[in-house]
């Protein structure tokens, strides 16, 4: 069946979108638009639109790209409410799948959802999944005034995946000349690199000073924001970066930065030189590829260090974004 225009109706809402979520309230006493929860300490608010990815993994990543945001701050994601928007017309099991797929993700992180809304509505070519992901910090968040200079930057990768596995989702060909089919397939359904909120919350707050995720615009945009917040900046090693095993083979091949290529799943960790080797550790105990790329400086430059060479980094055009449009 094809779901309607507008407000999805309450019995809908029951049958395809509610018995899949982990729900704060009893959607039966409380028929209304708003839901409340008592917390303490300090909020953590991060919000996130899931479009310009495959239509069946919008579920997955309506949790975890609110959710990563929410456990750089070191934050415990707790909350989520949700705007689910789609298309009239759209099928009723594309809804049902991907919130069933959300409830999953949500348990996984014990997230309860708090909230939201659910429509279809003119205009709308493609479903769009607006998530915002609230959690609660005992102590004051972290600081970019806390970096200093000769402190250093350590990546978790794997570094470029998400480009790798939308390439082998909506643009399989072009990973197949690098990949064997069945290796490609398996990329295409693997998730597990994009779970950054687990990692992340896992880490000891005490021996990080920092932590910054990698997205749109890749490595180069992330490390600008680093320079751009804590007013330092920073000399990277490129053959020290830990990169998913196939993203620098495509970008030979297609001409591309790896630099500027997305890379949601990776994140950055400034902490003190004497502190390092435990988080790499500690990252490694999570199956998470990891190393030291570089560190701060005071002269305020984004400097490359790429085969003995120096030069200033500087940002480019992300080749994520002439694809999603190849997304039906």
């Amino acid at each position: 069946m094809s779901l309607p225009k507008g407000k999805l109706g309450f019995a809908d809402l029951e049958r395809l979108v509610f018995r899949h979520l982990p729900r704060v309230d009893d959607s039966r006493e409380v028929p209304l638009d708003f839901i409340t929860a008592q917390t303490s300490g300090n909020i953590v608010a991060a919000s996130d639109p899931v479009i310009g990815v495959p239509l069946e993994y919008y579920g997955f990543f309506a949790v975890h790209y609110s959710a990563a945001d929410i456990s750089m701050s070191f934050a415990i994601p707790q909350y989520l409410t949700l705007g689910v928007y789609y298309p009239p017309g759209t099928s009723e099991k594309w809804l049902e799948s991907n919130m069933r797929q959300l409830g999953d993700a949500a348990r996984d992180l014990d997230i309860n959802i708090l909230g939201g809304h659910t429509g279809g509505y003119d205009g709308l070519t493609l479903p769009i999944i607006s998530s915002t992901c609230l959690g609660f910090l005992p102590e004051k968040p972290f600081s970019p005034r806390s970096v200093k200079p000769k402190d250093i930057l350590i990546a978790a990768g794997p570094v470029g995946r998400e480009t790798t596995w939308f390439l082998a989702n909506v643009e399989p060909e072009k990973v197949d000349e690098v990949l064997r089919s069945k290796k490609r397939k398996q990329v295409a359904r693997d998730l597990n690199p994009f779970n950054v909120a687990s990692v992340a919350c896992s880490l000891s707050q005490k021996k990080i000073l920092l932590m910054h995720d990698l997205a749109e615009g890749g490595l180069a945009t992330s490390l600008t924001e680093l320079c751009r917040a804590t007013g330092f900046g920073l000399t990277i090693q490129f053959d020290s970066i830990p990169w998913d095993s196939v993203i620098l083979r495509l970008c030979t091949n297609l001409g591309w930065n790896p630099l500027h290529c997305s890379s949601f799943g990776s994140f950055l960790i400034a902490t003190a030189e004497d502190r390092a080797s435990d988080i790499l550790y500690e990252l490694k105990r999570q199956n998470r590829p990891a190393a030291i790329i570089g560190g701060f400086t005071s002269n305020q430059q984004l400097l490359l260090n790429r085969g003995g060479e120096t030069a200033p980094l500087s940002m480019g055009h992300d080749p994520y974004r002439d694809y999603t449009s190849h997304i039906k």
